[in-house]
């Protein structure tokens, strides 16, 4: 009897356990937070050769699931959404969403809407 209620607590646990490590978030810190609108204007410059590797110092948070989505935070409430199937090829997208929900590519459109 002593046995089984061991047993029940180790399985008790161990569901509490993955309920929680699923919770947990999924951002992965850079060495900076928020991207700054003239770090971010010079590296609109680069256009459709932009890869993943340019923001790698800043911080971003994985909200892909079976593609690679990055969201990222940048100066004035704006975040930049960063799109593709690999890591090994350029992106496919990466545009932003202002303050005013409208979406801005980065690569086409430049900064003037922010």
């Amino acid at each position: 009897m002593k046995k089984l209620k061991s047993i029940k607590f180790s399985i008790t646990f161990f569901l509490i356990l993955i309920m929680c490590s699923a919770c947990l978030s999924t951002k992965e810190e850079g060495a900076s937070g928020a991207i700054l609108l003239d770090e971010l204007t010079s590296l609109s410059e680069k256009g459709v050769s932009l890869n993943w590797d340019d923001f790698n110092k800043y911080s971003f948070e994985d909200i892909g699931s079976g593609v690679y989505i990055r969201k990222y935070q940048i100066e004035g409430g704006h975040e930049l959404f960063i799109t593709g199937k690999s890591l090994k090829s350029l992106p496919e997208k990466i545009y932003i969403i202002n303050k005013n929900g409208q979406e801005v590519s980065l690569t086409q459109d430049g900064l003037s809407v922010l």
